[in-house]
């Protein structure tokens, strides 16, 4: 087949590390990938590095501009109309409402829409979640399949009219990696994120805090966002800026988890997140924010602890508890590990995704 995937950005996140494991587990399989996206970040770096085609969209990226993007709408159609695809299977937002329109229009046999977490629960003003929503709708109703992944997506939008038919759930999926040898034996939370708001590293901040009050520790903060100086300065104003580390974006970042004693995703909203599952192939234990699909990877107790959102009194508690019971954090880090083994496969990702394009 040739498949063209597209994404709105070429950043590093989830989507993008979804798109970069299909395309190059289907280019492994004898089919003709190619993927469309904006922007010439480290997705692009990885997928060259595959030796898998990219067409970059000259200016495309994720807010709305309705003047400007005008003709990278054209560019998409044009690139479309070249590139014939078998299947177009879009990510995010912004390229699915644009790839809709265009496979649509263009009679494109097979689109597949993957929805890693919807907009519309993100913290916006409510008229914004009315047109987020209405496109969502629009785009679901008019992909072939949409990919959910995980119960809590489908059920977000399972009742709205004439789409439920539509929604499929398909777990992320990760494969072995290895992990570096740890060289540093001071007690580490740690956490790997875009340092956006709605990874809730503020509410991590207020919690470490009252955490540094009484412990000596340390926060390492993987990753890069345009939250980063405004947490850096919070960290300042609180007065733990020598406890917490912001390492900004590491390729490869996993290998570091490590380095970890307790994994921490504060989030305010989430889909399936990767970092997650790779925390917990870790073996580590994990704290995390019961949104999204988190709580289908997390049993409370048994394979990590759920804090509520936005709760930096609870969060803390939690961080006082693991911190102080060693064989607490080895149990239910070794429970996790067995999970994400058992159900969060690379493998079972890529077949199940593939039906859906035959």
């Amino acid at each position: 087949m040739k498949i063209l995937y597209g994404i709105t950005k070429s950043n590093f996140g989830g989507a993008q590390r979804y798109v970069l494991d299909m395309a190059v587990a289907m280019k492994k399989q004898g089919h003709n990938v190619a993927v469309l996206c904006g922007g010439d970040g480290p997705l692009v770096h990885k997928l060259n590095g595959e030796k898998i085609r990219v067409i970059i969209i000259p200016g495309f990226g994720r807010d709305m501009d309705l003047l400007n993007d005008a003709p990278r709408l054209w560019f998409i159609i044009k690139t479309i109309w070249r590139e014939k695809p078998d299947v177009f299977h879009i990510n995010s937002a912004k390229m699915g409402g644009a790839g809709i329109f265009t496979g649509r229009l263009l009679g494109i046999h097979r689109i597949i829409f993957t929805a890693h977490g919807w907009a519309f629960n993100e913290p916006r003003a409510w008229w914004q979640r009315i047109l987020i929503k209405f496109f969502t709708w629009v785009t679901i109703l008019f992909a072939h399949k949409t990919i959910c992944v995980s119960e809590k997506t489908k059920k977000d939008v399972e009742r709205w009219p004439f789409i439920k038919d539509k929604l499929i759930v398909v777990y992320n999926g990760i494969s072995s990696f290895n992990l570096d040898k740890r060289k540093d034996a001071s007690f580490t939370v740690g956490t790997i994120a875009e340092l956006h708001r709605i990874k809730g590293l503020d509410i991590l901040l207020t919690a470490w805090g009252k955490f540094m009050k009484n412990h000596r520790a340390k926060l390492i903060i993987i990753g890069e966002g345009e939250e980063r100086k405004n947490l850096e300065n919070m960290a300042k104003n609180m007065g733990i800026s020598d406890s917490v580390i912001f390492k900004g974006f590491i390729d490869d970042a996993r290998r570091l988890l490590s380095s970890f004693d307790i994994f921490c995703m504060p989030s305010r909203s989430e889909g399936m997140p990767y970092a997650l599952l790779e925390a917990g192939f870790a073996g580590l234990p994990v704290i995390a924010t019961s949104v999204g699909g988190i709580p289908e990877i997390i049993e409370g107790g048994v394979t990590g602890a759920l804090v509520p959102v936005e709760n930096a009194e609870i969060l803390f508690s939690t961080l006082v508890l693991l911190a102080g019971d060693e064989e607490l954090r080895k149990r239910l880090g070794t429970n996790l590990r067995a999970s994400i083994r058992e159900n969060f496969s690379l493998e079972k990702m890529i077949e199940k995704t593939l039906e859906l394009y035959l």
